[in-house]
């Protein structure tokens, strides 16, 4: 039986900010406790591993806790992180079968265009790690996957993507000029440009690298930041603690980014530095590059998006979100036959139990 393959995009992320490490049965959390031995769930035959799941989970994890930059999550976050999980896997291969049944194909040009995209996309992330930019090979070994086989899973994500759009337009799914107009009125914040920002700053790489530290060593790495942040505040130039503790390129320059566009910087330097005023330092924080930690020297700025220009993109927003109600729906028939998905892994038991124990407290 086939299993569930994941697409290199979704392999390489999880490569570059998991790693493939065995589990450690010592420190399994309660989503994890509860994974069978065998497949978390059979759709239409098709096997849904564990062992694909739990890569999922912890990418999902992982990803999620650098972007808030929290050290823990609740019990109650992971199982329901859980279910969201095992809910897209189980809508995968729901679609992929929907697709195939509808006679759906995608060309051999619009794959290798979408794995050519996604390579060089990975190789810009090794390429901040390793200094140079990696060669396919390369990019591919961290992925755990041969050519033949990333293709394989990313033409099986664009078949799902084709017959969500097909169930879509099915449906009638379309966006309002009104709708637009709408959306972009009530959120005037998410249409600003933040222009120019000059901000310093300090990187600690956890050890070994990015791609093989343990959350130990993640840990580690966050320590020495927050002992370089205490140095600042008690008096310390920052410029002087960057060239002792900074491990990025500009470390020699203390730390000096100099002035750049908004758009050039990494969004989790942009999003933190907007609720600054210059002169501040910003707490400690994670991305998947290492640790972070910047000043805002200053900021100049930008314009308004006009409406015309955000428009496309509101439009597609707008667009997907409809269609995945209509896709959620056209799912969840098959998702509740217990002759077409069976499920051998218990969240909801999980999540309930979970609640009585809160309530208990």
């Amino acid at each position: 039986m086939r299993r569930c393959i994941l697409s290199l995009a979704v392999v390489a992320c999880l490569t570059l900010t998991v790693g493939a490490q065995a589990p450690d049965l010592r420190q399994m959390d309660v989503v994890e406790r509860s994974v069978p031995a065998g497949p978390v769930a059979i759709v239409d035959g098709t096997v849904i591993e564990g062992a694909d799941f739990v890569r999922e989970y912890r990418r999902h994890l992982h990803r999620f806790m650098q972007l808030m930059d929290l050290p823990e999550l609740t019990d109650e976050y992971r199982v329901h992180a859980g279910l969201t999980i095992l809910g897209e896997m189980i809508r995968h291969e729901i679609l992929l079968k929907e697709a195939e049944r509808r006679g759906l194909s995608v060309s051999d040009s619009d794959v290798e265009s979408e794995y050519q995209d996604k390579l060089r996309y990975f190789a810009a992330l090794l390429s901040e790690e390793l200094g140079d930019a990696p060669s396919e090979s390369e990019v591919l070994e961290r992925a755990g996957q041969t050519r033949e086989e990333a293709r394989g899973s990313i033409r099986e994500q664009l078949l799902v993507e084709k017959a969500s759009e097909t169930i879509a337009r099915e449906k009638g799914v379309s966006v309002s000029d009104a709708a637009i107009r709408d959306y972009y009125d009530k959120n005037p914040h998410l249409f600003e440009q933040p222009g120019m920002m000059h901000l310093s700053q300090i990187l600690v790489l956890p050890k070994p690298d990015v791609v093989q530290a343990d959350e130990s060593a993640w840990q580690q790495a966050r320590e020495v930041a927050e002992r370089a942040r205490a140095r600042i505040l008690a008096g310390e130039q920052f410029t002087a603690v960057a060239r002792d503790v900074s491990e990025a390129p500009d470390a020699s320059q203390g730390g000096d980014m100099g002035m750049l566009p908004a758009s050039e910087l990494p969004h989790f330097f942009v999003d933190i530095a907007a609720a600054m005023r210059p002169g501040d330092i910003s707490g400690v924080f994670g991305s998947e590059y290492g640790i972070h930690l910047i000043r805002l020297e200053a900021a100049e700025p930008g314009d308004s998006i006009p409406l015309s220009e955000a428009e496309p993109a509101i439009r597609r927003m707008l667009y997907h979100i409809k269609m995945d109600e209509v896709v959620l729906d056209f799912c969840e028939p098959i998702v509740n036959d217990s002759n077409r998905t069976k499920i051998f892994i218990q969240l909801d038991r999980t999540l309930a139990a979970q609640g009585s124990a809160s309530a208990s407290e």
